[in-house]
């Protein structure tokens, strides 16, 4: 990659650049040279990357790109997607089922189900099987306090 006056090589990561060359990518790319940050800030939207493309369109706004950014990355961080929070309920509410479908799949009453989405301690497998009847997959995580996103644990398919 050339920005300016500076070289990366062609296969650098976003993380292995400098200010510079992110800036130079903010005011000069497109949105195939800007593909490397999106995903990056994505993956981490308090990340490094996501922190220096801020400073960046503070620092210098860009004519109708810095709102952009500032918006879409303020969406990143507000996402539903990395919410903190979400119970079973808002889960089978988000895709658009009712208790009496997903107990219906499950095979329990919708009374029971009723009771299942408010339970505070409940056991890997029937999440992973609630997962499966509203049509997800359940992913679980552990953020340790330093962390900025939480590291998802691959679980064995059986056993739990």
């Amino acid at each position: 990659m050339r920005f300016r006056h500076l070289d990366y090589p062609p296969d650098a990561s976003v993380a292995d650049l400098g200010d510079a060359a992110i800036d130079a990518l903010l005011e000069r790319g497109d949105l195939e040279s800007w593909t490397p940050l999106l995903c990056e800030v994505v993956r981490d939207p308090w990340g490094r990357t996501a922190d220096t493309i801020l400073r960046l369109c503070d620092a210098h706004p860009m004519y109708g790109t810095s709102a952009l950014w500032r918006t879409w990355i303020d969406h990143r961080r507000r996402s539903p997607d990395d919410a903190a929070g979400t119970t079973l309920a808002d889960a089978r509410r988000r895709v658009g089922l009712t208790q009496v479908q997903v107990a219906q799949r499950l095979g329990i009453t919708q009374s029971d189900l009723s009771k299942l989405e408010r339970r505070g301690d409940v056991r890997l497998s029937t999440l992973r099987a609630y997962a499966r009847a509203i049509g997800a997959e359940l992913q679980v995580g552990i953020k340790s306090p330093g962390d900025r996103v939480p590291f998802t644990l691959v679980l064995p398919a059986r056993g739990l």
